[in-house]
């Protein structure tokens, strides 16, 4: 049994990131609140704040206006936010189109990024390359290895984050592997990896400009399709880590056969990227998508940046095509918030940089909402930015090697 005096440390610890991570979420904000929203005295906080503020973690500022909590004037009451420089983190992303990575500062701001093409199937090539992106970036960026706090990868599949393996990927050749105590025997810094989905949900509730609430789903729309949840500002990932891939949600029954899982008519093999853009060459081949042939008249070289642009211009078979997968799409949509009732749903994903889209989406979504769901769940959109994958995982690194440390 643990003594009293010997349990004082961890209390004081524990209480140091409740203190941090309600001063992340919630800055500007002064002792006196921080106080009186995690029920502490106001000397245990202060006692926190000035070891935080002397180690560099924590800063003081005045608001210009005037304070609802001194509306006589006076003496200004200290505000406290995070440092930023305190120290960065660094994400990648090894996604299907690209390989994205950058260096953030404690509030997700981008120091210095870089994008390269598709990772190599073979594991040795792939990590020695990753290794190798990372160095690079550090020593441009000017970030010395002492003021990083660690990387994140984020990559598609069944990611067992917990031990750093990756445990089914389409890349079959990275399966099995410990890929997170590879890299960090390589790099000697602290190294997680997660799904690349989950990690875009983690970004968005960590370097959204805007708050978002503790529980809400991330509707990742690309060649695969996902929509991981977050609750109570955790992911879900599931006792397999294989949480929320609603790709493989069987929507029309008996229907095409769906490569990455072998099973019939799951989302991904109707409304997925691949299943999109095979469908518009199909067009393309029987002379059915005219526009489209003009744009790119290469039927091997033509790319979803095509697609859309033919869709804007109005071409028939392509807006066709495009409408039913929005429509199977939104259909899946329906059925994750009739099952979660989340608060707001994200949806990401370049296909939904068409208006045309977004707005069939949420409307076909609608129609097929139970009850309340309709009238109380937000469905938002968020530009679409290849970095957003690595900007998550940088987000993860904060979360647990800044905020949960």
């Amino acid at each position: 049994m643990q003594t009293k005096g010997g349990s004082l440390p961890e209390v004081k610890r524990q209480n140091r990131i409740k203190i941090k991570e309600l001063i992340y979420k919630n800055a500007p904000i002064t002792r006196t609140e921080v106080a009186e929203r995690l029920r502490l005295t106001l000397p245990t906080i202060t006692t926190s704040v000035i070891e935080m503020l002397t180690d560099g973690i924590l800063r003081e500022k005045e608001m210009p206006e005037l304070d609802p909590h001194n509306p006589q004037g006076g003496r200004k009451p200290q505000y406290l936010d995070i440092a930023p420089t305190f120290a960065y983190a660094l994400g990648l992303e090894h996604g299907p189109y690209h390989t994205a990575l950058c260096i953030t500062d404690l509030r997700g701001d981008i120091i210095k990024s870089e994008t390269y093409p598709p990772a190599s199937q073979n594991y040795d090539e792939m990590l020695a390359d990753t290794a190798a992106q990372i160095e690079k970036l550090m020593t441009q960026s000017g970030i010395k290895k002492e003021m990083l706090l660690g990387a994140a990868v984020g990559l598609p599949g069944f990611i067992e984050s917990e031990h750093g393996v990756i445990r089914s990927s389409a890349r079959r050749g990275w399966n099995g592997k410990s890929f997170a105590s590879d890299l960090e025997n390589i790099l000697n810094i602290p190294v997680m990896i997660d799904n690349n989905v989950r990690l875009r949900a983690a970004g968005e509730e960590m370097f959204s400009k805007q708050k978002r609430p503790d529980t809400f789903a991330y509707y990742f729309i690309s060649k695969g399709i996902a929509c991981p949840l977050m609750i109570s500002n955790d992911v879900l990932s599931g006792k397999t880590a294989g949480a929320g891939e609603v790709g493989h949600m069987v929507i029309v029954p008996d229907g095409p056969v769906c490569p990455g899982c072998g099973n019939r008519g799951c989302l991904e093999a109707v409304a997925g990227e691949n299943s999109i853009m095979d469908k518009c060459r199909a067009a393309m081949s029987e002379g059915k998508a005219p526009i489209l042939s003009k744009i790119c008249s290469d039927i091997s070289a033509v790319s979803m940046k095509d697609v859309l642009e033919a869709q804007r211009e109005n071409d028939t078979a392509i807006c066709e095509i495009l409408h039913k997968a929005v429509y199977y799409l939104a259909i899946a949509l329906a059925n994750v918030i009739n099952l979660i009732s989340p608060k707001t749903v994200i949806v990401d994903g370049y296909i939904m940089q068409n208006e045309i889209n977004r707005n069939e989406l949420a409307s076909m979504a609608r129609k097929n909402l139970y009850g309340l769901n309709d009238k109380e769940v937000t469905i938002e959109f968020i530009p679409f930015s290849k970095l957003s994958g690595a900007k998550g995982a940088a987000a993860l690194v904060v979360k647990r090697f800044f905020i949960e440390k």
